[in-house]
């Protein structure tokens, strides 16, 4: 979650000025629901206050709309699971990515979707499985990166570590 806060932090800029940039936080599910959610959307909000971005959350597809989807700098999918979005959303939702929008998955988002070969090639893997939360290291590839450079090179982390299926060719690892 820390290198995706990262990258969200990242694509607003890193202004500790309002900016009026605004994030739409997205935490529908229709599968597992993670307890974890409401941190996560506070967490997002902390970061906004910090970094002059404001956040608006929900877990209403509707706002999946080009009018709406209009209003946001980037969309962060936060532990959402399954086939969230209908047809008409997922094609506005495209766009908007395709129109320079931003997106951000947090956590299960990869556990979302799977119906959706494009919603694939954006998020870059489906969830396969994952073990019991265990102690890793992390290791970053990529120190070049505005998302990796402030990392340390190698970190111990206790976490939910995922396994991932239908794997993009082509993704860039940074850690």
């Amino acid at each position: 979650m820390v290198f995706m806060l990262t990258t969200l932090w990242q694509a607003c800029g890193q202004r500790s000025t309002p900016s009026g940039d605004k994030i739409l936080v997205f935490h529908k599910t229709a599968g597992f629901v993670h307890k974890s959610i409401p941190a996560g959307v506070r967490a997002v909000e902390e970061l906004a206050r910090e970094n002059g971005f404001s956040v608006e959350a929900t877990d209403n597809a509707s706002i999946f709309n080009a009018q709406d989807l209009s209003r946001f700098k980037a969309v962060v999918f936060l532990s959402t699971t399954g086939d969230v979005l209908d047809e008409a959303q997922q094609s506005a939702f495209q766009q908007y990515i395709r129109s320079g929008g931003g997106f951000v998955g947090i956590h299960a988002a990869a556990d979302t979707e799977y119906d959706w070969p494009w919603y694939n090639e954006l998020v870059g893997a489906y969830f396969k499985s994952h073990p019991k939360p265990q102690q890793a290291a992390v290791v970053v590839k990529d120190k070049n990166h505005p998302a990796t450079r402030h990392l340390p090179d190698r970190w111990m982390r206790t976490d939910e570590w995922y396994n991932y299926k239908s794997i993009e060719k082509g993704i860039k690892e940074f850690c």
